[in-house]
């Protein structure tokens, strides 16, 4: 059965494609890992200390008095 030239280029274009793809991110999948892997060695990951604090932060009594009202008339409307 012979098959018309139409379908014989359409499927020697999509082979084309199709492979053209593969290959792409193939290559971006290797270049990628060997981005991660060259920084994660030229770059380690140095944790930063934390500041521990024992005491809670100090709120100033004015600023406890603001929010007490603010929550005092949220109540009130509902």
């Amino acid at each position: 059965m012979m098959t018309s030239p139409l379908l014989q280029q359409g499927l020697d274009l999509m082979v084309y494609g199709m492979g053209t793809v593969f290959l792409f991110l193939t290559l971006l999948v290797a270049v990628t890992a060997l981005m991660s892997s060259l920084v994660s060695r030229f770059l380690p990951d140095k944790p930063e200390p934390m500041a521990v604090s024992t005491s809670p932060p100090a709120v100033d009594e004015r600023i406890l008095a603001i929010i007490q009202q603010a929550i005092d008339q949220h109540r009130k409307r509902h």
